[in-house]
């Protein structure tokens, strides 16, 4: 009996949410949750005002102010005013978030390559992903749910690393 597209693409999912709780795990271990690894992920790119790092952690508006002020007690990022204009504030990663930043990166290479074999395997699977054009969509429904990005700091994050 042959899959149905939607049965075969349901299966795919499942994949990837059994590969995010690994990652999970590794980010835990790092002393990150996701949304704090995605965060400082686009801090590292300069400065980011908080709407910027809701955006592209995918939490919302509200609950950044959580995120932010959990970070920012934790020494991974540090708040300043907006130069600019005086009303906004900007958050940028401290050497502690980037030190974070880097062990969790590591422990997530390693628990990849057990998983998915080493780099050129891995690598293997994951062009197969089309990550480019998934990045791509995910940019796209940002734009939907919090309208088109200001600046893109975290454009090509995948490609320089």
């Amino acid at each position: 009996m042959e899959k149905s597209p939607d049965a075969e693409l349901l299966g795919s999912i499942r994949t990837v949410i059994r590969l995010a709780r690994i990652v999970q795990q590794a980010c835990e271990e790092a002393g990150l949750t996701l949304a704090q690894y995605r965060a400082l992920n686009s801090a590292v790119n300069g400065e980011q005002r908080a709407y910027e790092l809701a955006r592209y952690t995918a939490v919302s508006r509200p609950a950044v102010s959580a995120l932010t002020n959990g970070m920012v007690r934790a020494g991974l990022i540090e708040r300043s005013d907006a130069a600019r204009d005086g009303r906004g504030v900007l958050f940028s990663i401290t050497q502690h978030g980037v030190d974070t930043l880097r062990g969790a990166e590591d422990l997530l290479v390693e628990r990849i390559k057990d998983v998915l074999g080493e780099t050129g395997d891995a690598l293997g699977a994951f062009r197969a992903l089309r990550v480019d054009e998934i990045e791509a969509a995910l940019d796209a429904q940002a734009d939907k749910d919090f309208g088109p990005a200001g600046r893109r700091a975290w454009a090509g994050r995948a490609k320089n690393g």
